[in-house]
């Protein structure tokens, strides 16, 4: 890691914790909390299938993921006492969910027979304005996006008639809202309800590859060299993906999906080869600006669980502008070797989006030959006008001494020259 000066990470201030946190973590100090909260396969496991009454977890290719997470946060994730209870919490309901996801295929074979048609796929760096059109988006009824509580909670698979009243979302919402409860300062980064769109990882974390996901339970460096190593293979992930998705829209048809999840960003190419149809969107904003707030917001969630967020090297992919930028940089090759069809991926400057969020909507659609229907047009503008932008207080975040944003900028100078993003103050 480079000299303070330099480095957003090390400039970053852990938020006070509330006093029930800081009394439950000096509890644990003096505790062995690996003793009391287990992270071992073993009883994992074993607690997922008595809790479910199931055995069966189907084909194996998340063992490997699943066994070399648990070992890096028992080994490097350095997690205090609350932080251990919401990870095993947080690990049993994929468990118990797979073994669900799996017994319900098995009881209705019937679901493999749903198509996914036309998935709009939001890639690109986080605080872009990514959340913002995934919300628009998913308040088009002609769409349908992949709600908090559905993403915790499959099965049994959501129906229409209770899509809104199901039990299930006042649980979830109870669970998801735990973080905040926690870390009281994520409510101004970011909103937590178990009825608003979430990210894709909750469901790829079925399968333990959502790195994420897990990068946020802790540093998990060594579960994150095998699923960054360029010979890891992503297409079973993206085939459970598939497998989830059908399961929810078996009761609950979606016409077309709004998805949404940092790492899609760098597996577009294997995405198509799931997804052929796929319809990716990449909001573009300054990128030194969205890095300053990715480290405030990335640290803070892992201030929750571990008093050493940011040691260990998670998370570099996008807390590091080299790193980060390095990411782009790859894109903008594969588009330059037109690996992605370019009538298949749509770029919008934030501002633009701001800006017009139905208008570039429209655009975006159009390219994608995807219908705007008046009752969809309308279904928008009235979410927008219902929530105002001003509305939760803004996120407040260090940007950076000269020193760190002057390197951000060099890292990130090709980027911003390929599509002209400008630079905010």
């Amino acid at each position: 890691m480079s000299n303070a000066l330099h480095d957003h990470r090390l400039q970053w201030v852990p938020p006070s914790r509330p006093e029930w946190v800081k009394g439950i973590n000096n509890e644990g100090y003096c505790m062995d909390i690996k003793g009391v909260v287990p992270l071992d396969e073993n009883s994992l496991l074993e607690t997922a299938k008595r809790n479910t009454g199931l055995e069966d977890f189907g084909s194996d290719e998340w063992r490997e993921p699943f066994q070399c997470l648990i070992k890096s946060l028992n080994d490097e994730a350095e997690l205090n006492l609350m932080g251990r209870l919401m990870t095993r919490s947080e690990i049993l309901m994929l468990l118990e969910g797979r073994l669900r996801i799996e017994d319900t295929y098995k009881k209705h074979p019937e679901i493999d027979d749903e198509e996914i048609v036309k998935p709009v796929i939001i890639v690109g760096q986080g605080r872009s304005g990514t959340s913002f059109l995934q919300n628009v988006l998913a308040h088009n009824v002609d769409f349908g996006a992949l709600m908090h509580w559905e993403a915790m909670f499959p099965c049994p698979p959501p129906e229409a008639e209770s899509y809104t009243s199901d039990s299930r979302i006042d649980v979830a919402h109870k669970r998801i809202c735990q973080w905040s409860r926690v870390t009281p300062g994520l409510d101004s980064m970011h909103e937590f309800s178990a009825r608003l769109p979430h990210e894709d990882m909750a469901i790829m974390g079925f399968n333990f590859m959502a790195p994420s996901f897990f990068d946020c339970m802790g540093q998990v460096s060594s579960y994150d060299a095998m699923v960054f190593n360029p010979s890891w293979d992503w297409e079973p992930a993206f085939k459970y993906h598939k497998k989830v998705l059908k399961l929810l829209q078996w009761k609950n048809p979606r016409k077309h999906w709004v998805l949404k999840d940092p790492l899609h960003f760098d597996r577009m190419s294997t995405i198509l080869k799931v997804y052929p149809d796929a319809c990716f969107v990449w909001p573009h904003r300054d990128p030194v600006r969205a890095l300053a707030s990715l480290v405030s917001i990335i640290g803070t969630i892992q201030w929750g669980r571990s008093d050493h967020p940011f040691k260990g090297g998670s998370l570099e992919y996008m807390t590091d502008p080299f790193a980060s930028a390095a990411r782009f940089n790859s894109v903008l090759d594969q588009i330059e070797r037109n690996e992605i069809p370019a009538a298949q991926l749509f770029n919008l400057n934030y501002k633009d989006l701001v800006a017009n969020p139905v208008g570039q909507v429209e655009k975006m659609l159009s390219q994608f030959d995807i219908e705007l229907s008046a009752a969809g047009r309308q279904s928008m503008q009235q979410y927008l006008s219902d929530n105002p932008r001003d509305a939760r207080p803004p996120h407040q975040f260090n940007a950076g001494s000269p020193e760190a944003v002057q390197r951000a900028r060099q890292a990130f100078d090709r980027y911003q020259k390929y599509f002209n993003v400008p630079t905010e103050s």
